[in-house]
């Protein structure tokens, strides 16, 4: 195991967690925060975008090219008030527009435009390699398996208590 930690000398998170424990979340913290830095770099450096921007750009692609500013918010993990920045800065670029959803006159549906489909088909490549280079390439096809089906199960536990409901594995 890694990790050089003498207990005594923890006054934070990691007097409360195991030295397996602990070990397991730094590593996280550490390679998720890094990964997340040289990514941002990449698009902001080369592509004139924050990677809030691209993460954007990316669920609506995703999604056929239009969603629900709620269902957007939801997946990119962000507040009402930060996505709706977010959500200006590329409407104003051109990359996306926002109109009232038609079914029920409430919300607004984010939609890409060509602009913003080229502007992400220009940064989608240099990306994808970054992630393959920087993440995948290191995990073996059954490790990649593990964390992502790992991951997916952690991110819906934490959607439910994002969203106040009620937890069956923390209330039962």
């Amino acid at each position: 195991m890694g990790g050089s930690y003498s207990r005594a000398d923890l006054h934070g998170t990691g007097r409360h967690l195991s030295e397996a424990e602990l070990f397991t979340w730094t590593r996280f913290l550490d390679a998720a925060r890094l990964l997340e830095e040289i990514l941002a770099r990449h698009v902001a450096r080369d592509h004139d975008m924050t990677h809030s921007d691209y993460e954007v750009l990316v669920r609506l692609d995703g999604a056929g090219g239009s969603m629900r500013m709620a269902t957007l918010a939801e997946q990119v993990v962000s507040s009402a008030q930060k996505l709706t920045h977010t959500a200006n800065r590329l409407e104003r670029r051109g990359w996306i527009t926002r109109q009232p959803v038609a079914e029920d006159g409430r919300g607004l549906m984010a939609s890409l435009t060509a602009e913003g489909t080229a502007a992400l088909g220009a940064a989608s490549g240099e990306h994808a390699a970054l992630i393959k280079q920087y993440l995948l390439d290191l995990l073996s096809a059954d490790e990649r398996e593990l964390i992502g089906t790992t991951m997916d199960r952690v991110s819906a536990h934490m959607r439910v208590h994002r969203r106040d409901e009620p937890c069956p594995r923390c209330d039962g």
